[in-house]
């Protein structure tokens, strides 16, 4: 990761197909880096904001923005430097999906939250502009809020650690790992993110992928944290519905206990 020395420059994120270059709030303001209470890098906007720079030690971003008063700015835009064709889509989750041009997930954001001095949740949504997502936060005079606010935007590429097969006397069993990401860009609406990343990384073990797998998979992400910290797919398990195994088996059917 790659962190700038003002808002004039790109935050740059990359994992081993994927590049993404993040331009932060205030871009045009040039803001300075600074070294923050907490030791992160800060960018003062001069305009009663703040944007924090927090990474990830699996490579994700979050992008942590103090408004100190109801005079700041209801708008925080991040303009992104995308692939020719690449799109940005939001979900019904609130998440954001970064897709290529043949619509391969590229990388994500986390759905939008911002909270007042006290924890109190602050309504707050994204738009998509072109290549920018602005996150709205509804705030200002007579609000009844306690400031400094944060909104918190978290962008992220790998859902999941290198994945390994391993053969047993049943059959195979092809564990993941997820990354802290992977446990938080998790909505129904980006499963299929998750399979196919997981599809990609096995390579040539990739033709082991069968339905039964897939529903297993399905049902750790939803069971996640009792599922944590790796989910483990087992071949000889019979194929049935995610939420049906959750329920009944724990994902493991027919046995019944998380593995």
């Amino acid at each position: 990761m790659t962190v700038p020395e003002d808002t004039g420059k790109p935050v740059s994120l990359s994992s081993a197909d994927v590049n993404l270059d993040i331009y932060l709030p205030a871009r045009a303001k040039r803001a300075k880096s600074t070294v923050g209470d907490n030791g992160q890098v800060q960018f003062n906007n001069r305009d009663g904001s703040l944007t924090n720079i927090l990474p990830k030690s699996d490579g994700s971003l979050q992008i942590a923005t103090t408004i100190l008063s109801s005079d700041a700015p209801t708008t925080y835009a991040c303009d992104l430097h995308l692939a020719p064709g690449a799109t940005l889509q939001t979900l019904d989750s609130g998440n954001v999906e970064i897709l290529s041009a043949n619509g391969e997930f590229l990388a994500g954001v986390g759905a939008p939250w911002a909270k007042d001095a006290t924890g109190k949740a602050i309504r707050t949504n994204y738009e998509v502009r072109g290549n920018s997502i602005v996150q709205v936060v509804d705030h200002g005079p007579g609000k009844n809020l306690a400031y400094p606010l944060v909104a918190d935007p978290w962008f992220g590429i790998d859902l999941y650690n290198q994945p390994w097969v391993q053969f047993v006397s049943q059959g195979y069993k092809i564990t993941v790992v997820p990354t802290s990401w992977g446990t938080t860009y998790r909505s129904i609406d980006t499963w299929w993110a998750h399979r196919d990343e997981i599809k990609t990384k096995l390579g040539s073990q990739s033709w082991r992928w069968t339905n039964s797998i897939q529903e297993q998979l399905y049902c750790h992400i939803y069971g996640w944290p009792a599922s944590y910290p790796e989910y483990n797919l087992e071949s000889w398990r019979p194929t049935i519905n995610w939420a049906e195994s959750l329920s009944r088996y724990q994902c493991n059917p027919y046995d019944g206990a998380w593995s």
